[in-house]
């Protein structure tokens, strides 16, 4: 036991001797405020928590009970990416029983991870009371606490992603090999839990092979690039191989993808999902629905957008879907290409004017929403005005990637819930400068006689 006591208390004098004190203890307030929150929520979840979270619950229950992927009675289950489920079921296999609160536990254990991460994020990026500013956000903010409340997608990907950029930025410090397996497995999970992660997550191994080739030449940039891929693909390849075997074709990650880009060029109904729905229900059943309603909700859209894949009869459901969505865009901008612009913008604007929930979608939401992205925007000029473009870039390639994935597909503000884990550090920044400032300012200030 002795050796035990001191072990800890050479952690705790080394962790003192790196972030202060007081700093310590602010952020284990901080700590404690957000799994409080989060264990609210894991008592009292929800009242509705949608239909994406009861088919993740069933995806999840299917895999732990016969180790199926939904079973045969779940129409499309390759629609919704695995590695959210895949978590769940290892969680009811660990606990002996498929329980939502189990994943809701998962869930609040990630979130109170990420607003570590948060803080480590904002220290790397500024400072200790940026990183405290970033900690602060992630615990409060209410869509992560609603989000805990629901077995969705999002929660694990807001530990994961930050956690692999924070790894990323540690691994460019290191400038060895295989450190870079680290942000590698990270990025793949958080791919796999959220497949539009792919895409930033293959430009930032681009941008790992142009940090370290300009660093140290070019066989350096080709093993640490050729570990950070292979890092990423470990949790990627074995679903990929499963999907070749099941679904007979080549899906690297989940089918869906045609849905959303059908929903997202739709012109006429401005790329919304209800408003979509309403349309195809009108011209398929001839009623008239208001998008948003319990109607609506109780129609069930996929024998809506089967109508859809018809016109396609020799392509499996989701390629079907994909070729209706490319031709009504190549025709909604060929003949409306400035309405076709708007709705774009107005698109972006959806993914980060809101947040998910009630508090973030009400006005004062909106509100703070709207400046927590204005601050975060500033963040990044910051980064780049002193001179740290690296973290600069590693920051922006996934709120760029992912808000360019959102405004050619659905859009949506849960497209940017994970990003804003990103978001509060640069936000940070920029409140600690401006603190920092403002005390200068004071302290220099001449006596007043």
């Amino acid at each position: 036991m002795a050796p035990v006591k001191k072990r800890l208390r050479e952690l705790w004098s080394g962790a003192v001797a790196r972030h202060g004190r007081t700093t310590l203890i602010l952020l284990a307030v901080i700590i404690t405020v957000g799994l409080g929150l989060r264990a609210e929520r894991v008592v009292n979840p929800n009242a509705d928590p949608g239909d994406d979270a009861r088919a993740y619950f069933a995806l999840s229950k299917a895999l732990y009970e016969d180790g199926s992927y939904g079973g045969p009675e779940f129409r499309d289950s390759s629609d919704w990416s695995p590695g959210a489920p895949l978590l769940y079921a290892t969680a009811f296999a660990a606990t002996g029983g498929a329980r939502e609160g189990t994943a809701r536990v998962v869930e609040a254990i990630l979130g109170v991870l990420a607003i570590l991460v948060a803080y480590l994020l904002g220290r790397r990026i500024a400072c200790g009371p940026a990183g405290l500013i970033a900690a602060a956000g992630v615990a409060v903010y209410p869509p992560f606490i609603h989000s805990t409340g629901a077995m969705l997608s999002e929660p694990p990907a807001i530990f994961t992603l930050p956690a692999g950029i924070l790894a990323f930025l540690w691994a460019a410090d290191r400038r060895g090999t295989w450190e870079w397996t680290v942000p590698g497995l990270l990025l793949g999970l958080t791919a796999l839990i959220r497949p539009e992660y792919a895409l930033p997550a293959g430009l930032l191994a681009v941008a790992a092979l142009w940090v370290v080739w300009r660093r140290t030449g070019p066989r350096p940039a080709l093993l640490a690039t050729g570990a950070l891929v292979a890092a990423m693909l470990v949790p990627i390849v074995p679903w990929t191989v499963r999907n070749a075997i099941v679904l007979d074709r080549a899906v690297p990650i989940s089918t869906g993808g045609g849905k959303a880009l059908y929903v997202g060029t739709y012109l006429p109904a401005d790329g919304e999902y209800q408003r979509v729905k309403a349309a195809l229900v009108e011209r398929f059943e001839g009623r008239i629905l208001e998008p948003g309603s319990e109607e609506l909700d109780r129609v069930n859209p996929t024998p809506l957008f089967d109508r859809i894949a018809e016109r396609y009869p020799d392509l499996p459901r989701d390629e079907a879907l994909g070729k209706a969505g490319r031709e009504q865009f190549w025709d909604y901008v060929g003949d409306q290409p400035l309405d076709y612009g708007a709705m774009t913008a107005r698109k972006v604007w959806r993914v980060w004017s809101s947040g998910v929930g009630e508090a973030m979608e009400s006005g004062p939401g909106r509100v703070v929403q709207v400046i927590l992205v204005l601050l975060g925007l500033a963040g990044l000029f910051l980064l780049v005005r002193r001179g740290h473009l690296l973290e600069a870039a590693v920051f922006a390639i996934p709120i760029a990637a992912v808000t360019f994935v959102g405004a050619v597909s659905l859009a949506s503000n849960r497209r940017s819930e994970v990003l804003m884990t990103l978001v509060f550090p640069l936000a940070g920044a920029v409140l600690a400068r401006a603190g920092r400032n403002l005390s200068l300012s004071r302290s220099e200030a001449p006596a007043q006689p």
